[in-house]
Protein backbone atom coordinates (compact mmCIF):
# COMPACT_ATOMS: atom_id res chain seq x y z
CA UNK A 1 0.00 0.00 0.00
CA UNK A 2 1.58 3.38 -0.82
CA UNK A 3 0.71 6.31 1.76
CA UNK A 4 -1.77 8.58 -0.35
CA UNK A 5 -4.16 4.92 -0.75
CA UNK A 6 -3.31 4.33 3.39
CA UNK A 7 -5.05 8.11 3.35
CA UNK A 8 -7.75 7.08 1.26
CA UNK A 9 -8.35 3.90 3.53
CA UNK A 10 -8.51 6.04 6.10
CA UNK A 11 -11.00 8.59 4.60
CA UNK A 12 -13.45 6.78 2.73
CA UNK A 13 -13.57 3.71 4.89
CA UNK A 14 -12.54 4.53 8.67
CA UNK A 15 -13.55 7.77 9.46
CA UNK A 16 -15.24 9.19 6.76
CA UNK A 17 -13.81 11.92 6.53
CA UNK A 18 -11.96 14.32 3.36
CA UNK A 19 -8.88 16.15 2.95
CA UNK A 20 -10.47 19.51 4.49
CA UNK A 21 -11.99 17.04 7.73
CA UNK A 22 -9.06 15.26 8.26
CA UNK A 23 -5.74 16.48 6.83
CA UNK A 24 -2.49 15.13 5.18
CA UNK A 25 -0.50 16.74 7.88
CA UNK A 26 -2.56 15.28 10.63
CA UNK A 27 -2.72 12.22 9.06
CA UNK A 28 1.78 12.21 8.45
CA UNK A 29 2.05 13.28 12.08
CA UNK A 30 -0.26 10.19 13.30
CA UNK A 31 1.24 7.50 11.26
CA UNK A 32 4.80 8.18 12.33
CA UNK A 33 3.70 7.54 15.66
CA UNK A 34 1.96 4.75 15.60
CA UNK A 35 4.44 3.16 12.97
CA UNK A 36 7.05 3.64 15.67
CA UNK A 37 4.74 1.93 18.19
CA UNK A 38 3.95 -1.09 16.28
CA UNK A 39 7.55 -1.68 15.13
CA UNK A 40 8.55 -1.77 18.83
CA UNK A 41 5.98 -4.69 19.28
CA UNK A 42 7.27 -5.88 16.05
CA UNK A 43 10.82 -6.48 17.34
CA UNK A 44 9.66 -7.46 20.56
CA UNK A 45 8.10 -10.67 18.93
CA UNK A 46 10.98 -11.05 16.50
CA UNK A 47 14.60 -9.69 16.44
CA UNK A 48 15.44 -10.10 12.83
CA UNK A 49 12.86 -7.16 12.12
CA UNK A 50 14.56 -4.13 11.53
CA UNK A 51 17.95 -4.38 12.07
CA UNK A 52 21.40 -3.34 10.92
CA UNK A 53 24.60 -4.21 10.75
CA UNK A 54 26.68 -0.78 11.27
CA UNK A 55 30.26 0.42 10.43
CA UNK A 56 31.16 3.23 12.48
CA UNK A 57 35.33 4.46 12.64
CA UNK A 58 36.88 4.84 16.32
CA UNK A 59 38.51 8.46 17.42
CA UNK A 60 41.68 8.71 19.40
CA UNK A 61 40.86 8.93 22.85
CA UNK A 62 37.26 9.23 22.68
CA UNK A 63 34.77 6.44 24.50
CA UNK A 64 31.49 7.46 23.86
CA UNK A 65 29.71 6.91 20.57
CA UNK A 66 25.90 8.27 19.88
CA UNK A 67 23.23 6.25 18.16
CA UNK A 68 21.76 7.48 14.89
CA UNK A 69 18.83 9.40 15.34
CA UNK A 70 15.87 6.65 14.35
CA UNK A 71 17.53 3.79 16.75
CA UNK A 72 14.82 1.78 18.03
CA UNK A 73 16.07 1.62 21.56
CA UNK A 74 17.52 -2.14 21.07
CA UNK A 75 21.04 -2.67 21.10
CA UNK A 76 21.90 -6.70 19.27
CA UNK A 77 25.19 -6.88 19.50
CA UNK A 78 28.45 -4.76 19.38
CA UNK A 79 32.21 -5.73 17.90
CA UNK A 80 35.24 -3.58 18.14
CA UNK A 81 38.88 -4.03 16.80
CA UNK A 82 41.54 -1.61 18.31
CA UNK A 83 44.70 -1.83 15.50
CA UNK A 84 43.53 -1.57 11.97
CA UNK A 85 44.93 -5.48 11.17
CA UNK A 86 42.97 -6.83 13.82
CA UNK A 87 39.73 -8.53 13.38
CA UNK A 88 36.34 -7.38 15.26
CA UNK A 89 35.21 -9.26 18.19
CA UNK A 90 32.00 -9.58 20.69
CA UNK A 91 32.42 -6.80 22.85
CA UNK A 92 30.92 -7.52 26.50
CA UNK A 93 27.78 -5.74 27.42
CA UNK A 94 27.47 -4.37 31.13
CA UNK A 95 24.38 -3.28 32.00
CA UNK A 96 24.74 -1.39 35.20
CA UNK A 97 28.41 0.23 34.92
CA UNK A 98 29.46 1.56 38.24
CA UNK A 99 33.44 1.66 37.98
CA UNK A 100 35.67 4.84 37.61
CA UNK A 101 35.37 6.90 34.21
CA UNK A 102 38.66 7.80 34.64
CA UNK A 103 41.02 7.23 31.61
CA UNK A 104 44.01 5.77 33.72
CA UNK A 105 41.88 3.41 35.75
CA UNK A 106 39.39 1.89 32.73
CA UNK A 107 43.68 1.19 30.98
CA UNK A 108 44.19 -0.70 34.28
CA UNK A 109 40.78 -3.25 34.25
CA UNK A 110 40.55 -3.57 30.35
CA UNK A 111 42.63 -4.01 27.62
CA UNK A 112 41.98 -4.41 23.93
CA UNK A 113 42.44 -8.05 23.11
CA UNK A 114 39.81 -10.34 22.89
CA UNK A 115 37.70 -10.94 25.94
CA UNK A 116 39.26 -8.32 27.33
CA UNK A 117 37.43 -5.00 26.68
CA UNK A 118 33.59 -4.33 27.46
CA UNK A 119 30.76 -1.38 26.67
CA UNK A 120 27.81 -0.21 28.28
CA UNK A 121 24.66 2.07 27.30
CA UNK A 122 25.08 5.68 28.34
CA UNK A 123 22.94 8.39 26.99
CA UNK A 124 21.42 6.90 23.94
CA UNK A 125 25.03 5.64 22.97
CA UNK A 126 28.31 3.12 24.23
CA UNK A 127 30.39 3.76 26.53
CA UNK A 128 33.94 1.55 25.57
CA UNK A 129 35.73 0.01 28.39
CA UNK A 130 39.20 -0.90 26.99
CA UNK A 131 42.44 -0.32 26.37
CA UNK A 132 43.84 3.40 25.17
CA UNK A 133 41.65 4.24 21.93
CA UNK A 134 43.61 5.26 18.88
CA UNK A 135 41.90 6.09 15.81
CA UNK A 136 40.78 3.16 13.51
CA UNK A 137 38.56 3.15 10.46
CA UNK A 138 35.28 0.90 10.77
CA UNK A 139 36.86 -0.04 14.37
CA UNK A 140 33.38 -1.34 15.36
CA UNK A 141 30.48 -2.83 14.39
CA UNK A 142 27.14 -2.56 15.75
CA UNK A 143 24.20 -4.86 15.12
CA UNK A 144 21.04 -2.86 16.33
CA UNK A 145 17.53 -1.81 15.08
CA UNK A 146 16.42 1.01 13.58
CA UNK A 147 12.24 2.38 13.26
CA UNK A 148 11.00 2.26 9.98
CA UNK A 149 11.11 5.58 8.15
CA UNK A 150 8.79 8.25 8.89
CA UNK A 151 6.52 9.87 5.87
CA UNK A 152 7.22 13.51 5.05
CA UNK A 153 3.72 13.22 1.75
CA UNK A 154 0.95 11.48 0.97
CA UNK A 155 1.80 10.13 -2.74
CA UNK A 156 2.84 7.36 -4.49
CA UNK A 157 5.51 5.53 -2.47
CA UNK A 158 5.29 1.83 -1.46
CA UNK A 159 5.01 1.97 2.97
CA UNK A 160 6.88 -1.28 2.83
CA UNK A 161 9.73 -1.19 0.63
CA UNK A 162 13.02 -0.14 2.01
CA UNK A 163 14.31 3.32 1.19
CA UNK A 164 17.66 2.55 1.08
CA UNK A 165 20.35 -0.72 1.83
CA UNK A 166 20.35 0.95 5.75
CA UNK A 167 16.59 2.26 6.09
CA UNK A 168 13.17 0.22 6.64
CA UNK A 169 10.34 0.44 5.17
CA UNK A 170 6.77 -0.52 7.20
CA UNK A 171 5.65 -4.25 6.93
CA UNK A 172 2.68 -4.80 4.48
CA UNK A 173 0.77 -7.07 6.92
CA UNK A 174 0.58 -4.14 9.41
CA UNK A 175 -0.80 -1.57 7.06
CA UNK A 176 -4.37 -1.99 8.20
CA UNK A 177 -3.47 -2.15 11.50
CA UNK A 178 -2.26 1.15 11.66
CA UNK A 179 -4.98 2.77 9.78
CA UNK A 180 -7.19 0.89 12.12
CA UNK A 181 -5.18 2.70 14.95
CA UNK A 182 -5.05 6.02 13.26
CA UNK A 183 -9.00 5.84 12.89
CA UNK A 184 -9.38 5.20 16.55
CA UNK A 185 -7.08 7.98 17.41
CA UNK A 186 -8.43 10.77 15.44
CA UNK A 187 -12.87 9.06 16.62
CA UNK A 188 -11.21 9.29 20.60
CA UNK A 189 -10.10 12.55 20.00
CA UNK A 190 -12.95 14.97 18.74
CA UNK A 191 -15.06 17.15 20.77
CA UNK A 192 -17.65 14.23 21.47
CA UNK A 193 -15.55 11.00 20.64
CA UNK A 194 -17.28 9.08 18.03
CA UNK A 195 -18.10 5.16 18.69
CA UNK A 196 -15.79 2.91 17.36
CA UNK A 197 -16.45 0.33 14.67
CA UNK A 198 -16.37 -4.22 14.92
CA UNK A 199 -13.25 -3.53 13.59
CA UNK A 200 -11.52 -0.94 15.56
CA UNK A 201 -13.05 -2.73 18.90
CA UNK A 202 -10.73 -5.57 17.67
CA UNK A 203 -7.36 -3.75 16.92
CA UNK A 204 -5.51 -5.34 19.89
CA UNK A 205 -6.29 -8.81 19.20
CA UNK A 206 -5.94 -8.56 15.11
CA UNK A 207 -2.51 -7.09 16.19
CA UNK A 208 -1.64 -9.87 18.49
CA UNK A 209 -2.36 -12.52 16.14
CA UNK A 210 -0.16 -10.70 13.26
CA UNK A 211 2.37 -10.14 16.16
CA UNK A 212 2.23 -14.41 16.93
CA UNK A 213 2.37 -15.01 13.57
CA UNK A 214 5.76 -13.04 12.51
CA UNK A 215 6.98 -14.53 15.91
CA UNK A 216 7.05 -18.19 14.75
CA UNK A 217 9.08 -17.19 11.88
CA UNK A 218 12.16 -19.67 11.86
CA UNK A 219 14.94 -17.73 11.77
CA UNK A 220 17.04 -20.41 14.13
CA UNK A 221 19.59 -21.69 11.12
CA UNK A 222 19.09 -25.26 12.82
CA UNK A 223 20.02 -28.27 10.67
CA UNK A 224 18.15 -31.71 12.02
CA UNK A 225 19.28 -34.38 9.83
CA UNK A 226 17.17 -37.75 9.52
CA UNK A 227 17.61 -40.49 11.46
CA UNK A 228 19.83 -43.99 9.97
CA UNK A 229 18.09 -46.68 8.46
CA UNK A 230 17.90 -49.67 10.09
CA UNK A 231 20.20 -51.44 8.02
CA UNK A 232 22.85 -49.41 9.67
CA UNK A 233 21.76 -49.04 13.07
CA UNK A 234 21.58 -52.80 13.70
CA UNK A 235 18.10 -52.67 14.09
CA UNK A 236 18.18 -51.41 17.62
CA UNK A 237 20.60 -54.45 18.26
CA UNK A 238 18.23 -57.03 17.33
CA UNK A 239 20.51 -58.24 14.82
CA UNK A 240 23.66 -58.62 16.71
Amino acid sequence: MTSAQLATLIRTEKTKTNSTTFTDARIIVLYNIFKDEIAGKIVERNAAFFQLSYLFNLVADTRQYAFQSNYLDRMQKLELKFASGNSLFPSKFIKDYQGSETESEIVKWYGNSEGQFAHTIRARGIFILSGTIISVTNGGRLLYHLFPVDITALDSTELSTDPSSTTFGFPRQFHELIARRISIEWKSNQPKPLPLSRHELNYEKDLEEQLNKIAHQDNSGDIIGNSLPASETGNNGFNY
